[in-house]
């Protein structure tokens, strides 16, 4: 049985939500459908090393486990000594994914090994369908209102990681996929200094700019304009709005104090021939901001290694 709300359960409420927003749901759960690859890490201990291949099995690299409520991986990077900081990138799944299926869907863990980046693709928490999310804002995705404060687990995972390994406090990194970019841009309205930079794939914000606490940062937005799932052109689930991907870069441009942006094109996606990308570079005062708009992308694009690559190029500036 559910807890109860009133006369109603929980479980009752998300049904006649999920009745309700019905499209915009099984766009969440069609997405996450694609991402189902597994793996499983064996490890014990406070902090526990281990050997593991990467993607292409080329070599070894060292696995540190960080324990906890919710325990995750540290990746370190191919070149890692532990005489010499290196970056971290925490790589956050979208709704009903986990981290193993995010890392396998976004191609960064294998760009972070191979260009000196620590890595963490950690897993949010289970609501009441079974399904893994980030409680980011409002829309997206604690539909339980479980509350449960995900800042402060990616904070934890922060402080684990530069206690188990040699990282550069100043270079780390947050990427997100749809809920995981909504919790990017939750993580930096916080107002936490503890990232250089974020960047993120059809996400969006609050459409409430006071509700964030960022003085600035350096942004990076991706959004594809044929995106069924979280609208390029704004939308709501269960009935809780969310930003479109202008508004998205337009709170961005104010926080930063932005000019107007210069466009150019570009390939980011092997999947689609030719330029794909128009990238929106703004001059801003504080911080920095860049929109890269995808015209012929859906909410789960097929990744690849040259957009995992261009992504980390553009983090590792900061």
């Amino acid at each position: 049985m559910g807890v109860i709300l009133g006369n109603v359960t929980v479980r009752e409420r998300v049904a006649t939500f999920t009745r309700r927003h019905r499209i915009a749901l099984i766009g969440l759960l069609l997405g996450a459908l694609l991402l189902e690859i597994t793996r499983s890490i064996q490890g014990s201990g406070d902090f526990t090393f281990q050997p593991t291949s990467t993607a292409q099995g080329e070599s070894l690299n060292s696995v540190i486990t960080l324990e906890g409520e919710r325990s995750a991986e540290l990746i370190l990077p191919k070149i890692y000594v532990a005489t010499k900081a290196v970056p971290l990138l925490i790589d956050l799944h979208g709704y009903t994914g986990s981290g193993p299926t995010q890392s396998a869907y976004s191609k960064m863990q294998e760009a972070a090994f191979a260009s000196g980046v620590a890595y963490i693709a950690p897993t949010g928490s289970e609501d009441n369908l079974g399904n893994n999310f980030w409680n980011a804002s409002d829309a997206c995705c604690d539909f339980n209102k479980s509350r449960v404060d995900d800042v402060a687990y990616i904070d934890s995972l922060v402080e684990k990681s530069i206690a188990a390994a040699n990282i550069d406090s100043k270079r780390i990194y947050l990427f997100g996929h749809s809920n995981g970019h909504f919790m990017a841009y939750a993580y930096l309205c916080s107002g936490s200094t503890k990232v250089a930079a974020i960047a993120g794939l059809a996400g969006a914000m609050d459409p409430n700019p006071s509700r964030c606490k960022a003085s600035s940062g350096n942004v990076l937005h991706i959004h594809g304009e044929k995106d069924g799932t979280i609208l390029f052109a704004g939308g709501s689930l269960f009935g809780s709005p969310y930003t479109s991907a202008n508004e998205t870069v337009g709170q961005w441009q104010t926080i930063n104090e932005c000019s107007p942006a210069k466009e150019s094109s570009f390939n980011l996606l092997e999947s689609i021939p030719s330029e794909d990308a128009l990238a929106n570079t703004f001059d801003c005062a504080r911080g920095s901001l860049e929109f890269w708009r995808l015209p012929q992308g859906v909410h789960t694009p097929a990744l690849d290694l040259n957009f995992a690559t261009k992504v980390l190029e553009w983090l590792k500036r900061y």
